[in-house]
């Protein structure tokens, strides 16, 4: 199996447990550590391999909606997202010969207003447009990142 995310989910590396928000029974959220551009921008995977949404039992629609529901009131009172943006991508996986892609998603809260967070400014150059991706990335050290990932996980409890 060539999944390049299968790994993470089952052998996560300590990276990755710092930064998990969410351990569902079926689903993890995650994070972004690598973009923070979008202050919380996170990611809900599937815990097992599945290629497409069609193929989602009915118990992992619910718990995908529950917990995409918790991260969606959490982000926004932590930090005072506008809305979120949710999208399932998965075209990486098909830059390969044989894909396998695994279904996960992207949450990307949007501000109308620059947020001022663990000494970073972080702002939304294209709120109320739909996301070019050419915008400059914002990465933040692990101290941030832990931050963010404190204020989610104290924000959800």
């Amino acid at each position: 199996m060539s999944c390049e995310i299968c790994p993470i989910i089952s052998n996560p590396h300590p990276e990755e447990l710092r930064l998990r928000l969410i351990e569902g029974e079926l689903w993890v959220a995650t994070l972004r550590g690598n973009d923070q551009t979008l202050l919380g921008t996170s990611f809900i995977t599937a815990r097992r391999h599945v290629e497409s949404l069609s193929s989602l039992t009915p118990s992992e629609q619910l718990e995908f909606f529950d917990i995409h529901a918790q991260l969606e009131r959490t982000i926004m009172q932590a930090f005072g997202a506008a809305v979120i943006n949710t999208s399932c991508l998965m075209n990486l996986a098909f830059r390969e010969e044989d894909p396998e892609p695994h279904v996960h998603w992207h949450l990307k809260p949007r501000y109308a207003e620059p947020v001022e967070f663990a000494g970073h400014t972080f702002l939304d150059p294209e709120f109320g447009s739909y996301l070019s991706g050419s915008y400059p990335r914002k990465i933040v050290d692990d101290a941030v990142l832990n931050a963010i990932a404190a204020k989610i996980k104290a924000s959800l409890s």
